[in-house]
């Protein structure tokens, strides 16, 4: 039980140093998705090879797992092996997430506007009575995705800071 308690708490100190580091160096942390992604890539490679050769054991293998595990391998190796291939994942999942942010942030200021049409309407005291809040918001998240979407290094650096707090509140 001893020996458990002193690895939790190695443990523990390990993640708030890599977390601290990810907070210092949000673009390098950002940066090494591509290259997780590709191991994600490689093990999922792996466990369809095993569930394949099992099924075949059993004479109910299917050729489309073989093919998924043989792309995920091809995949995940040249995402791992070059840098170029991990820059354009990296990239690519910073659009995303801008694109992302830039709808959620339409929707919250309709949805705004909807809050206070309804406070209006039926007279509440408490509903809506802070729209402007959902509506500034959503306008904030707006100017962030469209400067994301101009200059990705913004968002990446996000990304890579929220990475880094997740890992130190781990």
């Amino acid at each position: 039980m001893k020996f458990v308690k002193v690895l939790s708490i190695i443990f523990g100190i390990l993640m708030v140093i890599g977390g601290l580091y990810c907070l210092f160096y949000p673009g390098v942390t950002y940066l090494t998705i591509g290259y997780v992604i590709g191991v994600c890539m490689l093990i999922d490679a792996v466990g369809r090879f095993v569930a394949w050769w099992q099924l075949r054991k059993e004479g109910a293998a299917d050729a489309w797992l073989l093919v998924g595990a043989v792309l995920s391998l091809v995949f995940g190796i040249i995402l791992i092996s070059e840098a170029a291939a991990q820059y354009a994942v990296d990239v690519f999942i910073a659009y995303m997430a801008a694109i992302w942010i830039l709808v959620m942030a339409i929707v919250s200021v309709v949805r705004a506007f909807r809050v206070r049409r309804l406070h209006k309407t039926y007279n509440t005291v408490f509903l809506g009575k802070n729209w402007w809040v959902g509506m500034l918001i959503g306008i904030l998240m707006c100017i962030f995705a469209i400067l994301s979407l101009m200059n990705p290094e913004i968002i990446m650096v996000a990304i890579g800071t929220f990475i880094g707090l997740g890992i130190v509140m781990m």
